[in-house]
């Protein structure tokens, strides 16, 4: 490193390259320094591989600078400190280098440093430091709050402030003193710890003495103390305590696990330990309770709560358990029943903690095993590993010494035996058959022993079969389930062409084998069923011979999987190409647990294994979905099955449109169950990944049952896209659905997609949903004088002569609505009479909606929208005025029928707005004509007067025009919506032709007149 000092009034920069400044010395990659700051503005630089040993006290200036690299180390010798507090932020980085202080460290003003942290004493002042790596100090520590430590912090007391962030574990010598809302992430542990409220620590807590918890705290991890308290209220531990001394369980404080200590004493309200209690003595306030089982320790009265005492005013009833026993009650042996006296026999020992062993005995344990007399060490309950031996033929009984009670046994190889007798033999065959899947070929081993000539006779094996081909006899047995199908075997030496069949219990087979010099052979085994099987092996050449223990081996073949098949019940109506059924459709759902062969086409029952469910604890399946269209889609698959011939087959609905896959898992009925679901498990209870038996189907398209359409609610009659209600017409239109609306008239529409049960298909939404066609349509036959509902492009053109079908439904959670686009501002539908020149009477008419998958609201009991059609006129009166006055002109609504027009009082929809581009002029008379043939251009000194957005009450409305200042004249005024000049322009209210409306000014209409007439 070298130190390049500047003028005086600049700067010195201490930099590394391998030479040693002049306040420092050098020993190999260490620099020891008097100072690395000769000036206030200094800045110093350590290299990564460095380290800098400072003999003095450290502190920055305000605007002194470090720059420290990878591996670098800064440290100050002997007590000396290190202080950076008063720099600034800017002014240092560290990059995760070390630094060490051989005294206090402080660190302060909200800095953010990267390096790990060593000091006699650790000091982090001023809110809201960030510290990424690790503090290690001899003595105290203190964070102040708002404190982040990315890494561990370890010290003597530590004390932490509030709203501290600890991002691993807190480990102290001493006490440890956590503020309010400091959060550790990766446990603690000390001499002692208290806290305030709202702490949370995850991980497990450590406590030499006295945890003591404050409201609000939360412990998820395990929790090991001398003595804890848990303070009023809400503090909660998720977790196993365990507590040496004593414990206090204040108001409304809870243990989520087991808890062990010594006095337990719980507060006046509702303290709850949420698992079992092992105590010397408990005593319970009002509403304290244990939810599993209490063991008094020790108790003079093992079978009562005898250490349980309560409240005066609580009446509780706690379950409680005897004390462990001290002992073992006795041992149960599990073993073959046969073994060779050339070698040890193994067998699994179990300490049992009562009668018939459904308790074990846990703690630690030695037993003497005969014959043999060796010992064993039990922990946990049982030992695999233990054997038994005997040097000469015969029969001796199993027993392990060490338990009160005599020793039982059970047999393994899944026989139902509880001899202790176990043969022992001169000669024997080991047979060894793994646990496979239905028809792979399971690679089978065979050794022949016999026990080896004197002197070594009894203490070790020799071939009895070596370096040769020779027959051995097989036969199998099934064994669970028993009476099933017992299809038989398949073996083979494993270098050999051809299979030999093997009957399963009628006899036995040969099947040569070649033995190598070791007298281990191995072999090839195939089976087409499933369930537990045994396999049996003898030889026999002159006069030597041996055989596999009675029983044979016991091994379980498993199915290869499940092949789901989904058949849709119905064939009406016919579907579409694509598409499975209809959402709610029954279909039969078949789930076959099938072997390792392939599927066969021309008979798809070859490869099912028959005996699937029919085990002595029944096998069973479960199935799942999920749906894979649309994404993010829901539903729910209904339905239930019977197993016959490991096939179960049922009816089944799924109430949701689009694609599903359904898996099928195995399960055991045996397995318990979590919240009510048993939970998929291996095959028989043998845990490896092949005989998880799965399948899956791929199912679908879903579509919708049926559509219903109806209008939108709530309905107004006086908005726009609003039909009108046929009784406020008095009756006059008949016949007349509820409600009514104009030739043309575009109205509001809602389709709604649903399944066969009447719920929504909620994922018929967005992109998923089909492109639907509207018509009009009796509630019999297809309406000859009416013509299709039509979404016209601008909403008023005429009718188009096709059925148009739209895109313009928006659909979201199964219900479609119209939205607006550039195109149509209202694009809404409308109904139109065919001849639209000629007027009809009142018609009765269904919307019927229909997808391109033929989904409709067509149905046996229709559920679609009914509304009457009324051929429809806006009547402008004649009316007189003054040549300067306003002139009222009085419109109505109407409609046709039997040969006229007359007044719709239901009307009351809105109007556009009026300006003068609205008025058309025609046959103008007098001083309104311009000339001699009548032409209206005088006309156009006509003005609106008043309001231009006319309103219509009862169907009745009005406009005002202002006079002209010339007469007397007459003008023929008819109302047109606004379009460019001389353009085809639409009527005002486009689905009203406007009558014309003579307006005369200067005449006065005479009237009212009094006639009197005198009586004589």
């Amino acid at each position: 490193m070298t130190i390049a000092f500047a003028e005086p009034a600049q700067a010195s920069k201490f930099t590394g390259n391998g030479k040693p400044p002049a306040t420092c010395t050098l020993s190999g990659t260490t620099y020891t320094c008097s100072t690395i700051f000769s000036g206030d503005n200094d800045t110093a630089e350590i290299a990564s591989g460095y380290t800098v040993l400072v003999t003095a006290d450290l502190v920055m200036g305000y605007f002194q600078d470090i720059k420290m690299t990878g591996t670098a180390r800064l440290e100050t010798t002997g007590s000396y400190k290190i202080d950076i507090t008063n720099t600034q932020q800017n002014n240092f980085s560290t990059d995760g280098a070390t630094i060490k202080a051989g005294g206090n460290f402080s660190l302060g003003n909200g800095k953010t440093i990267t390096a790990n942290i060593i000091g006699a004493t650790v000091d982090i002042v001023g809110s809201s430091s960030k510290i990424t790596g690790t503090i290690i100090a001899t003595g105290n520590v203190n964070l102040v709050s708002g404190t982040q430590v990315t890494g561990a912090v370890s010290g003597g007391n530590i004390t932490v402030g509030a709203d501290a962030k600890l991002g691993s574990s807190l480990i102290a010598t001493g006490a440890i003193r956590l503020e309010s809302r400091v959060t550790v992430a990766s446990g603690l542990s000390g001499a002692s710890i208290s806290t305030d409220s709202d702490v949370k620590i995850t991980g497990a807590v450590k406590i030499a003495g006295l945890a003591d918890f404050a409201s609000g705290n939360t412990v998820t991890g395990k929790v090991d103390a001398g003595s804890l308290t848990l303070r009023s209220a809400n503090a909660t531990i998720n977790g196993n305590v365990t507590v040496t001394g004593d414990t206090l369980l204040e108001n409304s404080t809870v243990i989520n696990g087991d808890l062990d200590a010594n006095n337990v004493k719980t507060g006046d309200s509702n303290a709850r330990i949420n698992g079992n209690a092992t105590v010397n003595s408990i005593y319970f306030g009002y509403g304290g309770t244990v939810s599993k089982v209490i063991t008094c320790k020790n108790p003079p009265n093992p079978q009562k709560c005898s250490c349980v005492t309560y409240s005066s005013t609580y009446n509780y009833s706690p379950t409680c358990a005897a004390a462990a026993p001290a002992s073992a009650h006795h041992f149960q042996i599990t073993h073959s029943g046969n073994a060779l006296t050339c070698q040890p026999q193994m067998v699994t020992v179990t300490a049992c903690s009562n009668a018939d062993c459904s308790t074990l005995y846990n703690s630690s344990i030695k037993t003497t095993l005969q014959p043999g007399g060796a010992e064993f060490t039990i922990t946990g309950g049982s030992n695999s590993a233990a054997s038994v031996s005997r040097s000469t033929a015969g029969t001796a009984t199993l027993s392990a010494s060490g338990a009160p009670n005599p020793t039982t046994c059970v047999g393994a190889s899944g026989t139902a035996s509880t001899s202790c007798d176990m043969v022992f033999s001169d000669t024997g065959l080991a047979l060894t058959v793994p646990d496979h899947v239905s028809m792979t070929a399971a690679n089978v081993t065979l050794q022949a022993l016999k026990s080896a000539p004197a002197p070594n006779a009894g203490k070790t094996c020799v071939p009895l079969v070596a370096s040769t081909t020779a027959t051995v006899n097989f036969s199998c047995s099934q064994i669970d389930p028993a009476n099933a199908a017992k299809p038989g075997m398949a073996l083979k030496n494993s270098d050999a062409a051809n299979y030999t069949s093997v009957s399963c219990g009628s006899g036995s087979t040969g099947v040569p084998l070649k033995f190598n010099a070791d007298g281990l052979a191995t072999a090839n085994l195939q089976y087409s069923e499933v369930g537990k099987v045994s396999l049996s092996a003898s030889y026999t050449s002159g006069n030597l011979g041996a055989s596999t223990p009675a029983g044979g081996t016991a091994f379980t073949v498993a199915p290869k999987a499940f092949r789901l098949k989904a058949t849709r019940v119905g064939t009406t109506p016919a579907l579409p190409a694509g598409v499975f059924a209809r959402a709610g459709e029954q279909f039969t759902l078949q789930i076959s647990a099938v072997n390792a062969l392939p599927d066969n086409p021309s008979n798809m029952d070859a490869n099912v294994t028959k005996n699937f469910g029919k085990e002595s604890t029944r096998e069973s399946v479960q199935q799942t979905i999920s749906v894979t269209e649309p994404t993010g889609g829901v539903g729910k698959l209904a339905g239930s099955f019977v197993i016959t011939d490991g096939t179960a087959s049922g009816p089944y609905t799924f109430d949701e449109v689009g694609k599903i896959t359904i898996t099928a898992t195995n399960i055991n009925p045996s397995t318990s169950t979590t919240n009510g679901t048993k939970p998929p498990t291996y095959y028989m209870g043998i845990s490896r990944p092949d005989f998880e038996t799965r399948g899956t189907l791929d199912l679908g398209r879903f579509i919708p049952d049926h559509f219903d359409t109806t209008l939108p609610q709530p309905l107004t009659d006086t908005a726009a896209g609003d039909t009108m209600d046929c009784t406020k017409t008095g009756g006059i239109v008949q016949p007349c659905s509820k409600r009514l609306v104009y030739s043309r008239q575009p109205f509001q529409l809602v389709v709604s997609a649903y399944n066969s049960a009447g719920a929504l298909t909620k994922n018929y939404s967005g992109v998923y949903a089909r492109t639907i066609t509207l018509r009009s349509w009796s509630n019999s036959v297809d309406t000859a004088t009416v013509k299709a509902v039509e979404i016209d492009g601008m909403g008023w053109s005429d009718e188009p002569t096709t059925t148009t079908t739209t895109t313009r439904f928006t659909f979201a959670g199964g219900v479609g609505t119209l939205v607006k686009d550039s195109q149509n501002p209202l694009n809404l539908p409308y109904f139109a009479f065919a001849a639209a020149s000629t007027p009809s009477n009142p018609t009765r008419f269904v919307v019927r909606a229909t997808d391109t998958d033929g989904v409709t609201s067509a149905r046996t009991a229709p559920a679609e929208l009914e509304l009457t059609a009324i051929s429809g006129q806006l009547y402008i009166a004649p009316n007189f005025g003054a040549v300067n006055a306003p002139m009222p002109m009085h419109m109505e609504a109407r409609f046709y029928l039997n040969g006229g027009y007359r007044l719709n009082p239901a009307f009351a929809l809105p109007a556009p707005s009026l300006d003068l581009n609205s008025l058309r002029y025609s046959n103008c008379q007098k001083l309104l004509a311009a000339d001699a043939n009548g032409n209206c251009t005088a006309a156009a000194q006509l003005k609106l007067s008043g309001t231009g957005q006319p309103t219509f009450s009862n169907g009745k409305s009005v406009f005002r025009l202002q006079g002209p200042g010339i007469g007397p004249g007459s003008v023929g005024i008819s109302l047109r919506g606004q379009c460019p000049t001389g353009a085809s322009c639409p009527d005002w209210i486009t689905y009203l032709p406007a009558t014309v409306g003579n307006a005369t000014f200067g005449i006065y209409r005479s009237g009212p007149v009094i006639y009197t007439r005198e009586v004589y």
